[in-house]
């Protein structure tokens, strides 16, 4: 009998690490005789096996392979496996003439070894079938919903009261939460008080100032008086509605404290983005203090270049990325597609609706936007990742047995979500490095220039 050794190299397909522990166990069988069992308890090192089976005759064995990692069990036959007699001096023969072996690559082969896989993190996966549609890019913006942002302004004149800390950006407030004080310039006469008096007396002088106007109006009519007095009532009128209309606000959206201050309340949650004054400061009626945002729901803004206009289907979906944010965001649903190109920029407005639970997203932030264009198709897809580039051509690294990889001309199609359609090149069939393939071609142009006959016919 024969003694045969083995060397088996153990990777994991979700992850392409070794297999790090877990025995294994190798079973031989041949079309006559019973099959030799054999365990290896343990890796020798990570992702390496080491067996030896003795007493076995010349002929073929299918190799069975029962590996029993931690999560997993799995089952890798090999058929072929030839044992002494002719078969072992023709392989050994043969083996003389692999030219690859020594080069790192012949005859399209490329040999990248199971060690240098694991130490760069390389994954081999198969492409993957699934819908896409055409994409537009285009550029964006992330800015608060309509209905999700308020900026508060004073309704009256007066001082911001140091009294109380006017609230920061980035403070988070509640919906009718104080988040200032304003002195009114009548507090030294008597605070919320006295501004109750000069409310009274503002609101009784539109009150007669309304009067006076229908009385003018009436005589005018009568061709008793000129229309010059409809004219002065008309601006007395105005005037006194003028000086009315901020008080009613002070007295409707303001309340007062026990000191007399006028408080100022959030009309609605979320966050202060932005101050615009400070406590001891003078405010006039309808200055801006703060202003708030509700992160929960932004709205994603698109700039679509005319060209792609007529592209737009009438429901579109979008996918974004944003600069410093792993991974895409996907819009909830679309809020308006705008009527008329920006003359500046020539862009269309497109506006989505956008979840931020989370608030990772931010006012402000740049985003580049991919919209759905046209109908979806099932399509054969790799990773963007995956895909090399030499002189305008794609091409991508196949596996054609654990150690060894061909290069592979592909024409690509569509691009979502980072995932690329391959129209040609691929059946999808084959295990195609998905991650590492940098390391792959590397590994090609170093052998290419370590041989001397690269490139040369033998």
């Amino acid at each position: 009998g024969k003694k045969g050794s083995f060397l088996i190299h153990l990777s994991r397909l979700a992850d392409g690490k070794p297999v790090s522990e877990g025995p294994l166990k190798l079973v031989l069988r041949s079309t006559s005789g019973q099959p030799v069992t054999v365990v290896a308890p343990a890796p020798a090192r990570p992702g390496i096996y080491q067996a030896e089976i003795s007493a076995l005759a010349a002929g073929s064995y299918t190799l069975e392979l029962l590996p029993e990692g931690k999560g997993f069990v799995d089952r890798i036959e090999i058929p072929g496996i030839q044992v002494g007699g002719a078969a072992t001096a023709a392989r050994a023969d043969e083996s003389k003439g692999d030219h690859s072996i020594v080069t790192g690559e012949g005859n399209g082969n490329i040999v990248f070894l199971k060690e240098q896989q694991w130490s760069l993190d390389t994954l081999v996966r198969q492409p993957e079938s699934r819908p896409m549609s055409g994409r537009i890019v285009a550029s964006g913006e992330m800015v608060a919903a309509a209905n999700a942002e308020a900026t508060v302004s004073s309704p009256v004149s007066g001082v911001l009261s140091a009294a109380r800390p006017l609230a920061h950006v980035g403070k988070r407030v509640a919906k009718g939460e104080v988040i200032a004080l304003i002195d009114p310039p009548v507090l030294s006469g008597g605070g919320a008080g006295q501004f109750s008096v000069v409310h009274a007396e503002a609101r009784n002088r539109a009150t007669l100032a309304q009067q006076e106007h229908e009385r003018a109006q009436r005589l005018y009519e009568a061709k008793i008086a000129s229309r010059k007095r409809v004219e002065d009532a008309e601006a007395a009128l105005d005037s006194a509605r003028a000086a009315l209309t901020p008080l009613d606000n002070a007295a409707i959206a303001f309340g007062g404290d026990d000191s007399g201050r006028l408080v100022v309340r959030a009309p609605l949650s979320g966050s202060v983005v932005e101050v615009m004054s400070g406590p001891g400061k003078g405010i006039e009626a309808g200055q801006p203090i703060v202003r708030i945002v509700n992160p929960a729901t932004l709205w994603l803004r698109t700039s679509l270049p005319a060209v792609d206009a007529g592209r737009l289907p009438p429901q579109p979906s979008a996918i974004f990325t944003v600069a410093g944010q792993e991974g895409s965001f996907k819009a909830d649903r679309l809020v308006s597609v705008g009527d008329m190109l920006d003359p500046q920029s020539r862009t269309l407005p497109v506006i989505f609706s956008v979840p931020n639970p989370d608030a990772r997203l931010k006012v402000g932030m740049f985003a580049t936007v991919a919209l759905s264009a046209g109908v979806e198709v099932e399509a054969l897809t790799l990773p963007v990742e995956a895909l090399m580039e030499d002189e305008g051509r794609f091409f991508v690294f196949v596996q054609t047995s654990g150690e060894r990889f061909v290069r592979q001309e592909v024409r690509v199609g569509m691009k979502e979500e980072g995932m690329v359609q391959i129209v040609k090149g691929l059946s999808g069939h084959e295990r195609v490095v998905v991650k590492g393939a940098y390391y792959v071609k590397q590994a090609a142009l170093a052998a290419k220039k370590e041989d001397p006959h690269a490139g040369h016919a033998h």
